[in-house]
């Protein structure tokens, strides 16, 4: 058992660490503290990993008796649970070296994010204004090296929820879907391409960018969409090499999967020494200061400290947004008064729902657990019973190990094994 695994066990005897998802998400607990739970999984050496469930309190206990080496924590992303917007934007600095300036991407994405999650209004703001506004929201925490660009933003004080983490994923795929097909929409007097006569997934745009991002850069400062402040040359900044050499996106579209686990604040990597930590270029709030349990509160993605927040859906192939029935107002918010009008008419003339809302599922990525369904067995059946015991026995020979049978299923192949 890891540093923290016995950490866990002396500070919340009662805590049961599993190596499996599913049995932590459903063990037995006071529903007074549902909604408080964060459920966190631990990397260890071989890359695999162990899940714990805590409080928020019991989280901020753990943070201040760890220290940040040990601190390998990502967060649990459940399906069923409402989230923020957060994204991962990351490239390799080896592979891009025409970008000399790394921090028009980042705000650029940052300006992206606010113009859709947010009504519009009139008010006309210098850029200074602007961006203020917008790190008001956006808690931007960074882990970059010497060989890596990486930021987690993370809409810390959300104008608007998602009901799940497929929404969001949705509804990110869209908007760079609908990007990267105005950049090759528009005319200028350095880019006139043929616009695709064809349906287009992402990949298939971003091939077509390919060969004019560095035009796109140079010379298309002055071309501008309806987002304030991002010119075409903006949004080619997220486009960007892998380490494969490809083109792909900076924002990594494949952290919206079912079960997805995201780092939490202040943690590294299992072997690594960058912890994600606040931005000191994008400061968070700025006018306020915050503690470092208000900052580890802040980033967690499915920690909902207001319920009344407005919460956009996907239904009938719209985005819609909902006000909660104990808010002030019990309207639904008309799509064409939100600049996620853009998005729905996008995809109603797209075709984008028919290519690009395939979300990760493999089953071999730490950061991505596919949970196929199985057929439990009622575990009263006396041939089962007999080998209850057996495990049972297993689980209480070592007194420093807690846990309990949650269920038993067969072999999908063999049918003679049993599995608790």
């Amino acid at each position: 058992m890891g540093f923290i695994q016995n950490l866990i066990k002396n500070l919340f005897p009662n805590k049961i660490i599993t190596h499996h998802i599913n049995d932590s998400t459903n063990e037995p607990s006071d529903q007074n503290t549902m909604t408080n739970d964060i459920y966190i999984s631990i990397e260890k050496e071989n890359k695999s990993r162990q899940f714990c469930r805590l409080t928020i309190e019991q989280l901020i206990i753990l943070y201040e008796h760890c220290p940040v080496s040990d601190r390998t924590l990502y967060e649990f992303i459940s399906l069923s649970k409402p989230v923020k917007t957060y994204i991962d934007y990351e490239y390799y600095i080896d592979k891009n070296l025409d970008i000399e300036n790394h921090y028009i991407g980042p705000i650029s994405s940052l300006k992206i994010l606010y113009y859709f999650l947010n009504i519009p209004n009139n008010t006309i703001d210098t850029i200074e204004t602007y961006t203020q506004k917008i790190l008001k929201q956006f808690l931007v925490l960074q882990a970059s090296t010497n060989e890596k660009i990486s930021y987690h933003f993370i809409h810390s004080k959300p104008s608007v929820l998602f009901e799940n983490v497929s929404s969001l994923g949705t509804f990110l795929k869209a908007i760079i879907h609908f990007l990267l097909l105005s950049v090759i929409r528009h005319k200028c007097t350095m880019f006139n391409i043929n616009s695709p006569s064809e349906p287009c997934t992402i990949s298939n745009l971003i091939q077509i960018l390919g060969p004019y991002v560095n035009i796109l850069r140079k010379h298309c400062t002055s071309c501008t969409i309806s987002i304030p402040y991002v010119s075409i040359a903006n949004i080619s900044y997220l486009l960007v090499r892998s380490r494969t050499d490809k083109w792909t996106t900076a924002i990594d579209i494949n952290v919206y999967s079912k079960n997805q686990q995201f780092r939490l604040f202040n943690s590294v990597k299992y072997g690594k020494n960058n912890p994600l930590i606040p931005s000191t270029i994008f400061p968070f709030d700025s006018s306020l200061q915050y503690s470092s349990s208000d900052i580890l509160k802040k980033s967690l993605i499915t920690l909902i400290e207001d319920h009344q927040i407005p919460k956009i859906y996907f239904k009938n192939k719209n985005f819609i947004i909902h006000f909660s029935p104990y808010s002030n107002s019990t309207t639904t918010i008309p799509h064409n008064l939100s600049n996620i009008k853009l998005i729905n008419d996008h995809i109603e003339h797209s075709c984008f729902l028919n290519l690009d809302t395939n979300t990760n599922t493999n089953q071999n990525s730490p950061s991505s657990l596919h949970l196929n369904k199985s057929n439990k067995l009622d575990l009263s059946v006396p041939d089962i019973q007999i080998f209850m015991i057996f495990v049972q026995n297993i689980i209480t020979s070592d007194p420093s190990h807690q846990g309990y049978i949650h269920s038993c299923i067969r072999g999908t192949y063999n049918k003679n094994l049993l599995f608790f």
